[in-house]
């Protein structure tokens, strides 16, 4: 999968390693006047130091720091520019109500640039052949869990939400080999996520990730990740449209999986029409 440089900066700069944060920061911030700059340059305005710069390029999987120049050039020309997800006091509703809708549209365009439709087929493919599925999350990301299993459920898969570390470690107790857990974390280090993952690791579980950062715990327990891209600057407008482009990524399994299941897919969606004008639309 080729990932643009911008997202993986964006996806990279976790708050575990405050070198790599700066100099990320620093870049996302004025992009097309880092792209003419030295690497010194970027050291000195950045506040850090030349070998420091060097080694996030590296980071990246660039070679050295003009392929990375090359690589930020080439993501500049092919990316709008970023919208605010900043709100200001002075912000009429108008302007509030436009900048919730492009902040997610712009995160569901940048999460679609870098995800990769073989991963999807994989994991629904796990899905349709494992005896069980268990969504964990906690926060935002319990509710994402909530609607992942609704979705699956209504495809006839065994799926569980865990929103709780006691209940997770309880249900995961008598999980096998053959079931699928999906840890979902915006950033990748959630220590309830992290610790049930490890669980399943251990009874060999095929782990699937969803956040928003490659270099994270999350991601490597997981056999295969599926990754979000914001650029987080305020929590809750990150934790907002993670979940949108979180539950987009669930809904392109749930998708896949009734492709694949063909004719059960229709007999079974028409079964739940037909209880829903029984049961709900009296």
């Amino acid at each position: 999968m080729k990932i643009d440089c911008l997202s993986k900066i964006k996806s990279t700069a976790t708050k575990k390693h405050k070198g790599i944060v700066n100099i990320a920061n620093y870049i996302l911030s004025s992009p097309e006047g880092v792209v003419n700059f030295t690497i010194s340059e970027l050291a000195s305005n950045a506040k850090t130091s030349i070998a420091s710069v060097s080694r996030f390029c590296n980071r990246l999987g660039y070679k050295n720091y003009r392929d990375f120049l090359i690589g930020l050039a080439a993501s500049l020309s092919k990316n709008s520019a970023p919208v605010s997800d900043y709100f200001y006091e002075n912000d009429k509703p108008p302007e509030i109500i436009k900048k919730v809708f492009e902040m997610n549209k712009h995160v569901l365009t940048e999460t679609e640039g870098i995800l990769n439709p073989l991963d999807i087929t994989t994991i629904a493919k796990k899905i349709l052949n494992a005896k069980r599925v268990f969504l964990i999350g906690v926060g935002g990301s319990g509710y994402v869990s909530k609607f992942g299993t609704i979705r699956f459920s209504s495809l006839g898969i065994n799926a569980v939400a865990i929103i709780d570390p006691y209940e997770g470690t309880m249900a995961l107790e008598s999980s096998i080999a053959k079931d699928v857990i999906i840890g979902i974390s915006h950033t990748g280090r959630s220590s309830s996520v992290i610790n049930l993952l490890r669980i399943a690791r251990q009874k060999k579980m095929y782990v699937v990730g969803i956040t928003n950062y490659v270099d994270s715990a999350l991601t490597r327990l997981a056999d295969i990740n599926l990754f979000t891209a914001f650029r987080e600057r305020r929590i809750n407008a990150a934790v907002s449209s993670t979940a949108v482009s979180q539950l987009c990524l669930l809904d392109c399994l749930y998708f896949v999986i009734a492709h694949y299941q063909g004719t059960k897919f229709k007999n079974t969606i028409r079964k739940i029409e037909q209880n829903a004008e029984k049961y709900l639309r009296q």
